[in-house]
């Protein structure tokens, strides 16, 4: 059985001592998001910096996870863009028993429609199991068309997309003309992309705050819009900076100012400057001073 992609999902950060994975911190990370009540997490994806740890490290990363939180489902991220290694590298990680593959188009290469159906469907094969498409135009070059994404929902297996940078017309036309479940990657769209019908979301910013957005989760479906949104307007400002260099960078260096993990990125990765880094702390700040009690029964600790 499936799981049911939707809700509040976060792609956790690999946290690092130097080169390797530091795993102790990864496991209370993890059960510090559980807590919050996420529908689950995604290893090994962009925020994770996936494309720069081995199919070992992301063996490892799905170890330390599922010990910690058992009861969570985690999705793995695949990002190779040669089809017979992406088969190679499904094969292997599929036996983890993820809850499913979050697999991104050929980047660079920028295949036509049926070059990028044909990558998904050896990948769906070779992985026999639930398969969720990672729609990033912007970082891949291509954009998996609706047509395209119809035809492949024609298997059951390739079950979701994560879809990031799309328009309002493109958000409802993936709600209502596939089956898919619809998970928004942009964290600057996801309250949009929620009111529109979109299942969930995978947002790295749930990294902060996570509870927030579960309740902001909650009162989208409740239908209770206008208390969703004075949330989304309280989270906006920290969400814009931790997106003003590239992530997970500006993530990392708040996740290290609260001592969840050290700052540390695999390169061509590199730190924040200093002015991005007072501006997180001002931001934070301003946010502990807020409390979200008037709109449910999760306030801010």
């Amino acid at each position: 059985m499936h799981t049911i992609f939707r809700g509040i999902w976060v792609p956790i950060v690999t946290p690092f001592q130097g080169e390797q994975i530091d795993h102790p911190s990864l496991a209370r990370l993890a059960r510090h998001l559980a807590k919050s009540g996420v529908a689950g997490l995604v290893a090994g994806a962009t925020t994770g910096e996936g494309l720069l740890l081995d199919l070992d490290e992301q063996a490892a990363l799905f170890t330390t996870l599922r010990e910690a939180v058992p009861e969570l489902p985690i999705i793995l991220g695949l990002s190779e863009p040669a089809t017979r290694e992406a088969v190679m590298q499904a094969r292997r990680l599929i036996q983890l028993a993820p809850a499913g593959l979050l697999v991104t188009p050929p980047s660079y290469l920028r295949p036509t429609q049926e070059g990028i159906r044909r990558h998904f469907e050896a990948i769906t094969e070779a992985a026999d199991g639930p398969l969720l498409i990672y729609n990033i135009p912007y970082r891949t070059g291509v954009n998996v068309e609706l047509e395209t994404l119809q035809a492949l929902a024609q298997d059951r297996r390739i079950c979701g997309i994560k879809e990031c940078g799309g328009n309002v017309e493109r958000m409802l036309r993936l709600v209502h003309e596939t089956p898919l479940a619809i998970l928004s990657g942009d964290d600057n769209q996801n309250f949009a992309a929620l009111c529109l019908g979109a299942h969930g979301t995978i947002a790295a910013s749930a990294h902060l705050l996570p509870h927030w957005h579960v309740r902001m989760f909650e009162l989208i479906e409740q239908e209770q819009l206008a208390a969703a949104r004075r949330i989304v307007v309280r989270l906006q400002p920290i969400i814009r900076e931790l997106f003003s260099e590239p992530n997970p960078a500006p993530l990392k260096a708040w996740l290290a100012q609260q001592g969840w993990c050290e700052e540390q990125l695999r390169a061509p990765f590199q730190p924040i400057g200093p002015a991005l880094r007072e501006r997180l702390l001002t931001q934070w700040q301003q946010l502990q001073g807020a409390d979200l009690a008037a709109d449910g029964p999760h306030p801010l600790p």
